[in-house]
């Protein structure tokens, strides 16, 4: 399964050194990166390679999400593809991408035409990550309900809230206090929550000309909670995606009912639910493992091939000749065997009854045993 996340997961240089190492990277990346420059008028391309430290929110979304989208078209060119797929807010739209219920244009002008109207945002907000279930979170919130929300449940202890900032910031100082962690978000709006509001005339209208289409790869919408056929996806949906609250352990734990194991691959240059995937499957006792792309200061192509190599142990089966179009396949060579030799020594026997040849025979000395040979190298694609 695909895993696409929202917002947190860029650093600078991200998948820069990727750019020239993976060559099916850097085409889909191109091609991501031109459906964000007819948009915005700049190539995510460009800010990957610059090394832009990212942070305002109309930079840092569609830059994500032209990483997202090239990455998991990297996984399914080596034949690595997805049953299902799962997008965490805005991640859901690089899922719609990959599902084919959005083309790469719609794709772009859905991330780019939000990503903008969040930076105008009238409305001031805030968004904490507490380490608290759903329902002890809202406990917490008490008497600050009208302005402050649960607006992401990650998994069974693991939330954030979201709203006005000085009532966030009454929320959490006692929650500090006792030891609960808490951690500020780092954005100046505040999503899934009612602060979001003002925008929704103005997004429907700005997304009034996209055509979704039916999936070619099954999606769970981590706001319905439920599997989504792709033509649903329409402005009015990508509002509803800001604004309700983001059900992902929810559609975790739908992932992980099937009695099968499970192998969660997240798009992202940087493994941000890597934590929560491991606590629900934990929690459902279900055989499943995470496998990230990249990670922060990791080397890209050295984490890329570690993750492919973490997917075939697990039981994937990649299309190596895509996956090494240019490599030269050989058989490997014969094992070799250490042989050790065994001579019985005959049981004594009167001497009238064996002959002299015989007993000769069952006096012999054993040969002393031979050393094994040394291993030879393995071969390997190159």
């Amino acid at each position: 399964m695909y895993v696409f996340p929202g917002q947190g997961g860029q650093w600078a240089g991200m998948g820069r050194k990727l750019l020239a190492a993976e060559p099916a990277f850097a085409r889909r990346l191109r091609r991501a990166s031109r459906a964000v420059e007819a948009e915005l008028g700049w190539s995510p391309l460009e800010v990957i390679r610059s090394g832009e430290e990212l942070s305002r929110v109309d930079r840092v979304q569609p830059t994500l999400w032209a990483m997202q989208v090239a990455l998991a078209g990297v996984w399914r060119e080596w034949g690595i593809e997805p049953d299902l797929l799962i997008g965490h807010s805005m991640g859901e739209i690089a899922a719609a991408v990959t599902a084919g219920a959005l083309s790469l244009a719609d794709g772009a002008a859905v991330v780019a035409r939000r990503s903008r109207l969040l930076r105008d945002m009238p409305v001031p907000g805030a968004m904490w990550a507490v380490g608290l279930g759903e329902e002890e979170a809202r406990r917490a919130i008490g008497e600050h309900a009208g302005q402050v929300c649960v607006g992401v449940v990650n998994s069974g202890h693991s939330t954030v809230l979201s709203g006005d900032p000085a009532a966030l910031e009454r929320v959490v100082e006692p929650l500090r206090s006792r030891g609960v962690f808490c951690r500020r978000v780092d954005v100046d709006y505040a999503s899934h929550a009612p602060q979001v509001d003002p925008v929704r005339e103005a997004l429907v209208e700005a997304l009034s000309d996209i055509r979704p289409a039916p999936c070619e790869v099954p999606i769970h919408s981590s706001a319905w909670d439920r599997a989504v056929e792709g033509t649903e996806l329409d402005a009015g949906y990508w509002f509803e995606n800001l604004r309700l609250p983001v059900r992902f352990a929810a559609a975790v734990r739908a992932a992980l009912a099937g009695d099968r194991p499970t192998v969660f691959i997240e798009m992202s240059p940087h493994p941000v639910l890597q934590p929560s995937l491991e606590d629900e499957a934990a929690a459902a006792g279900a055989a499943a493992a995470v496998v990230p792309c990249l990670r922060r200061g990791e080397q890209d192509a050295a984490a890329l091939a570690t993750a492919l190599a973490q997917a075939y142990v697990l039981g994937c089966r990649p299309r190596w000749e895509r996956v090494y179009p240019a490599g030269a396949y050989v058989r490997l060579p014969l094992y070799p065997w250490q042989h050790r030799h065994y001579w019985p020594e005959p049981a004594d026997e009167p001497a009238a009854q064996a002959g002299g040849a015989r007993a000769a025979r069952g006096r012999r000395r054993r040969p002393a045993a031979e050393p094994p040979p040394p291993p030879r190298p393995p071969s390997v694609p190159t």
